[in-house]
């Protein structure tokens, strides 16, 4: 499973389409750790993945109050679950209970997730506050 930045994620946001080219690069970065079996990156990937994500949802969301946007309650949920996924993998990794199988479908859900995210969820942002 390859993962990369590409036209079809571009919001129009360009301070959040910044943010999602380096949340891209570190899924692509976990992605490729999963594969190589190479358990520091992904811990690593995992610590990063974190904070960067509540501090790019943050901005996202902050976005969404200004502009009075319809959707962002429910947005909002998807991003909690995002953070409660990458929380309970940290969680799982610190107690060294995850097989590789495991990761890999972690590594799925992550990367599904984050490129529909952004495909859909994130650039109905844009069209409806350019609207």
């Amino acid at each position: 499973m390859k993962v990369e930045w590409n036209d079809e994620l571009l919001t129009g946001l360009g301070m959040i389409d910044d943010q999602h080219k380096k949340l891209v690069a570190r899924i692509a970065s976990f992605t490729e750790a999963v594969n190589q079996q190479d358990f520091k990156a992904i811990e690593e990937t995992v610590n990063y993945l974190i904070g960067y994500s509540i501090q790019h949802f943050g901005a996202e969301e902050l976005i969404m109050i200004r502009n009075g946007y319809d959707e962002f309650k429910s947005h909002r949920e998807e991003h909690s679950w995002f953070i409660n996924k990458v929380y309970d993998l940290q969680k799982s990794l610190l107690q060294k209970e995850l097989s590789q199988e495991q990761l890999e479908e972690m590594r799925d859900v992550l990367v599904n997730w984050t490129l529909q995210h952004i495909k859909i969820r994130d650039k109905r942002i844009s069209e409806k506050i350019s609207s």
